[in-house]
C-alpha cells in the first residue's frame, strides 16, 4: 500500500472513531430523554436539550455554572471513596444502583477548599463581620449554588428532603450562630417550604401550597434547591421540581430575603432580620425519619441571573 492510500485510510478511520465517540458520549449525557413524558394538563413536553445545558448525569441545569466555579457530582459507583462527601456514616447500594443511608441523613459536601475544616472554630461568628468578609471558612466556600438530587421515598413518617447551605456547623455551639442557613425543602405530601435559620435551632419558615403533581411518595423525582445573592444585598431562594425525570423542571416555590424576615440575628451581633449572604464550607442533603433511595446528587457554583425590577 502506497503512502497516499495509507494516509487516506488513517484519516477515514479517525473520522469514524470521532463520530462513534461523540455518539457514545451524547447518548450517555442525554439518557434521560429515554423517559419522555407529556402532561396533558400542563402541556409540558420534553423537546431535548443542548448538551451544554445538561450536567454529567443528563440533568438539566437551571442556571449556568460560574466561570471556573467548583462542581461536585456524586460518585455513583463508590461514593464512600469521595473525599468531598462526609458525615454519611454508612451508605448501602441498592440493586438498581441507587443508594440508601437509613432513616436519617446529614450527608454533606465540602466546598473546593473545605476538606478538613475545623467545625466550630471559625475566625468569627459575628454576623456583621461575616457580611463584610463573605464566607465562613475560605473565599471558595459554597455561596451561590444549585443543589440537585434524585429521590425515591420508601417508607417512614418524615416529612421530606431538605437541601441547605451557608451553615458552618449546624449545631448549638457558638450560641447556635454557626447554624445559620437557608433550607430549601420538598415534602412527600406534595407541599414545599423555604426556611431561614439565623441561629440553630430556630427556623423561620415560609410554607408553600401543594405543587401541581400531588404527592411524591410513589415514584422517583428530582429536586433542586437554589440560592444566590443579588447586587442589592438580598438573597434569592428557589425550589424546582422535575417529577417525571424528563427535565421538565418547574419552579414550585421562591422567595427573596430583602430583610424583615427573622428576629434572631441580634444573638450573633447582627441585625434582628440579618440576611445570610456569606458562603459555607459545606452543603447538606438532609432527611429525618424516612427511608429514601437517592442517586445523582450534585452541587454546582452558579452564576446568579440578572433580575430586573
Amino acid at each position: 500500500m502506497d503512502k497516499g492510500k495509507k494516509t487516506i485510510l488513517i484519516v477515514l478511520f479517525s473520522f469514524f472513531l470521532l463520530i462513534a465517540t461523540t455518539y457514545f458520549i451524547s447518548k450517555n449525557l442525554v439518557y434521560s430523554q429515554h423517559n419522555k413524558y407529556e402532561d396533558p394538563l400542563l402541556g409540558i413536553k420534553y423537546q431535548g436539550e443542548n448538551f451544554s445545558d445538561l450536567d454529567i448525569f443528563g440533568i438539566k441545569k437551571i442556571y449556568h455554572t460560574k466561570t471556573s466555579g467548583f462542581e461536585w457530582f456524586m460518585n455513583n459507583y463508590d461514593p464512600e471513596s469521595d473525599p468531598y462527601l462526609h458525615n454519611y456514616k454508612s451508605i448501602t447500594r441498592n440493586e438498581d444502583g441507587s443508594y440508601n443511608i437509613g432513616e436519617r441523613s446529614r450527608m454533606s459536601v465540602y466546598s473546593k477548599d473545605g476538606i478538613g475544616y475545623q467545625e466550630g472554630n471559625m475566625e468569627t461568628y459575628n454576623f456583621t463581620e461575616l457580611s463584610k468578609i463573605g464566607y465562613w471558612y475560605k473565599p471558595t466556600d459554597w455561596k451561590n449554588v444549585e443543589i440537585t438530587g434524585e429521590y425515591l421515598y420508601k417508607k417512614g413518617e418524615g416529612p421530606g428532603i431538605t437541601h441547605y447551605a451557608r451553615s458552618e456547623d449546624h449545631s448549638t455551639i457558638n450560641n447556635g450562630c454557626g447554624g445559620s442557613s437557608y433550607k430549601l425543602k420538598i415534602h412527600f405530601d406534595g407541599t414545599s417550604s423555604i426556611s431561614k435559620e439565623q441561629s440553630h435551632p430556630k427556623p423561620w419558615t415560609i410554607s408553600i401550597n401543594e405543587n401541581p403533581f400531588g404527592k411524591l411518595n410513589k415514584d422517583w423525582f428530582r429536586f433542586k434547591g437554589i440560592m444566590y445573592n443579588l447586587p442589592d444585598g438580598s438573597v434569592k431562594l428557589e425550589n424546582w421540581l422535575d417529577p417525571f425525570l424528563n427535565n421538565s423542571w418547574i419552579k414550585i416555590a421562591e422567595s427573596q430575603d430583602k430583610g424583615g424576615w427573622g428576629e434572631d440575628g441580634n444573638k450573633c451581633q447582627g441585625k434582628d432580620d440579618h440576611i445570610i449572604t456569606w458562603g459555607s464550607p459545606i452543603v447538606t442533603f438532609r432527611w429525618d425519619n424516612a427511608f429514601v433511595d437517592f442517586r445523582n446528587l450534585s452541587v454546582r457554583e452558579i452564576q446568579p441571573p440578572i433580575i430586573s425590577d
